[in-house]
């Protein structure tokens, strides 16, 4: 189980120890600091797979506040810390505490009993890789987007028959010309000449779906004591020759550790409603769960301003009560409406949302089922309030 407190960062004012459980959402309205929460979750989750990996030492980002400057640039939120920042992170193998414009690792558990995540990071802005053609000749696109659309690239060179997206479409990839196409029934057009909710849907389901099979299906690497204190061995060396530039240690070591496999995927993904019908929004929820649940320790953790996102997902933990422990034609019945591999236990969903003073708290739930009551339907519900008073002033105007 993983934790995260964040005060005084940005726009977040201040959180409690929040349960990042396997599903975990954030909401408010925007510039709120949701997309700064699941930012700082992204890189300790990263720091944390990459001490274990040994990609990193401890003491590298312990040091001339690079957690800062280094690691959390990558998200481009290191402007956001101020003096009084602070964070703690709590995960499977080492805890992280921010504070007083340093970091402090501590180690938690052997390394054998940690589950190698691969972090996959899905910004909003990934419509752009698909709405311009061969975005990745683009220079100084932020390090998150350059990062997705490699494994983009990665999922599309995979393909060996069209991917299934939504409502009947599909995406064909031309390996030799490198050009994705968008096709249903007998159409076909280029994918940067597509709708908006097509091309939002593209990176999202594609690489999703590409990096949980490819973790579910390939094999996983375990190393002996011995082979791991050579490895170690070898890193440190080469993070101790000053001849080589810090890029180039990057990539040596990345190339090492690749002996060590992730055994799950953390998905954490930006707006997943973007650009989206209702209607869809459900099937790439669904989607988004079903990929979850091809290995034990994945992670899904969003962002939304979609009141249907969440009451999809409270549908979704529904199903799951009616279903567990039931008769098989109650439990098909139940996968006629959620299908058994987008079932989703209480235990395993926590909501947060952020307040206009910038505090988060964890919206409640009753029988396991999230409350109605929460920022974003209110949201909704205040359209008939304001219905009902304009049609009091009509009233009025008539008498």
């Amino acid at each position: 189980m993983r934790y995260l407190e964040i005060r005084s960062l940005g726009p977040v004012a201040k959180t409690e120890l929040m349960e990042i459980t396997s599903v975990t959402l954030f909401c408010g309205r925007q510039g709120s600091g949701k997309s700064t929460i699941v930012k700082v979750l992204s890189s300790c989750i990263w720091l944390e797979k990459s001490i274990v990996k040994q990609e990193v030492s401890e003491k590298h980002y312990t040091l001339y506040n690079r957690f800062r400057n280094n690691l959390c640039a990558y998200h481009q939120i290191e402007d956001f810390f101020g003096p009084d920042t602070y964070i703690k992170y709590v995960g499977d193998a080492y805890t992280f505490e921010y504070k007083e414009e340093r970091l402090y690792i501590s180690k938690r558990r052997s390394d054998g009993e940690y589950l190698l995540p691969k972090v996959m990071y899905i910004p909003a802005e990934r419509n752009f890789m698909v709405a311009i053609e061969q975005a990745e000749k683009v220079r100084n696109l932020p390090p998150s987007l350059v990062t997705l659309q490699e494994e983009y690239l990665k999922a599309l060179g995979s393909m060996k028959e069209p991917f299934p997206l939504l409502d009947g479409f599909a995406i064909e990839y031309n390996k030799q010309n490198k050009i994705a196409y968008i096709v249903k029934d007998k159409s076909k057009v280029r994918a940067h000449k597509g709708a908006s909710g097509l091309q939002s849907l593209l990176p999202l389901l594609l690489v999703s779906s590409y990096l949980s099979s490819s973790i579910s299906n390939g094999p996983t690497t375990t190393l002996s004591a011995d082979e791991r204190a050579t490895l170690r061995k070898k890193i440190e060396r080469i993070q101790e020759d000053s001849s080589l530039s810090d890029h180039l240690k990057k990539i040596i070591i990345e190339d090492l550790s690749k002996v060590i496999t992730p055994r799950c995927i953390w998905c954490i993904v930006e707006e997943p409603e973007q650009n989206l019908y209702p209607l869809s929004q459900k099937e790439v929820l669904l989607a988004l769960l079903r990929n979850r649940q091809n290995s034990r320790g994945s992670g899904l953790v969003m962002t939304t301003h979609s009141p249907y996102i969440i009451n999809y997902l409270s549908i979704c933990v529904k199903a799951h009560q009616v279903a567990h422990g039931a008769s098989p034609d109650i439990i098909a019945k139940v996968e006629k409406i959620i299908p058994q591999a987008s079932l989703l236990a209480p235990q395993d969903l926590s909501i947060y949302e952020i307040d206009e003073d910038g505090s988060v708290k964890k919206l409640e739930t009753y029988d396991g089922i999230p409350t109605d009551s929460n920022f974003l339907n209110n949201a909704l519900a205040e359209t008939n309030d304001l219905y009902g008073d304009l049609m009091d002033i009509e009233d009025d105007a008539n008498k």
